[in-house]
């Protein structure tokens, strides 16, 4: 068993999206392009090879000092989780010597994503009306400092 997570933009779209729990969901395929044509940096985990996840980091601008992070799971990260955990752990770890905070938001509903988040360090807040909870993760610094 191998596991790795590369920064990589490049994947097989339709593979991924048919494996992860939006496959039915409309225009599913076109959003996943849209991050990934919007992600200044984007990584595939893998297990032997094949797409367990896909997430990647986008910023408002080059100015910013803030980068929304999305995540995209397939049926095979429930398998490896901790492994997958561990890896992803390293790179936010490297994300945040460039970015003073990651953010996004999360389906209140989805556990599996919020204890991700949760390992990565996130803190996570109430849902809003949207059904989306808000999450940030900060950089060591930047939590000393408060």
């Amino acid at each position: 068993m191998s596991v790795a997570i590369i920064p990589q933009k490049d994947c097989n779209v339709r593979d991924i999206i048919e494996r992860s729990p939006v496959a039915k969901v409309p225009n599913a395929e076109q959003m996943l392009r849209s991050w990934l044509r919007k992600s200044e940096e984007v990584w595939l985990g893998l297990h032997d090879d094949t797409v367990a996840c896909v997430w990647g980091l986008s910023s408002s601008s080059l100015a910013s000092n803030r980068a929304y992070l999305w995540l995209l799971t397939t049926d095979l990260i429930e398998h490896h989780k901790f492994s997958f955990v561990r890896h992803s752990q390293l790179v936010i770890e490297d994300a945040l010597k460039r970015h003073e905070m990651i953010i996004g938001h999360v389906e209140y509903r989805n556990g599996p994503a919020k204890r991700w988040l949760r390992w990565l360090g996130a803190s996570i807040g109430p849902p809003e009306e949207t059904g989306y909870c808000p999450f940030v993760i900060r950089s060591r610094t930047w939590r000393s400092l408060q």
